[in-house]
């Protein structure tokens, strides 16, 4: 299992939290040119303190038989999408909610990561993920 780091997790600096709720967007790609192996994990993009995710769209080319793609962060890794099949091309979009019903509200700075999960995961295959979020909001209805 290793980590990757897309150009986006490591080098971009997220708006810091506001007041303003405005939505925020930010797409992290990892090139085709790097091999990814069953349970590896790619740290896409960063996220503020206090960002609540509203949405993530992961992209990804064949992958390979019988490969999943699972979309969270380091404390649970399948927060916004579930092990869900890439072995043909596919465009998975986010749960509506986390597992409690309720939206989800970073207590620091994190990443939002891709783990990828078969016996063979094919080569040459680029995966992007499209995140957007709030800062500065009350998420208690």
């Amino acid at each position: 299992m290793t980590t990757h780091y897309a150009p986006q997790a490591k080098g971009w600096s997220p708006a810091r939290e506001s007041d303003a709720g405005n939505l925020q967007g930010v797409i992290g790609y990892f090139p085709d040119t790097v091999s990814v192996l069953a349970d590896d994990t790619i740290q896409m993009v960063k996220i503020p303190l206090g960002a609540i995710v509203m949405d993530c769209i992961l992209e990804t080319g064949p992958l390979g038989t019988s490969v999943t793609a699972a979309v969270g962060d380091e404390d649970d890794p399948d927060r916004y999408i579930s092990a869900t099949d890439h072995s043909a091309a596919a465009l998975t979009r986010r749960k509506q909610t986390n597992k409690n019903g309720v939206p989800y509200r970073y207590t620091a700075e994190d990443t939002i990561d891709v783990t990828v999960a078969a016996a063979n995961v094919d080569d040459n295959q680029a995966l992007r993920l499209d995140v957007f979020y709030i800062c500065g909001v009350d998420e208690t209805p």
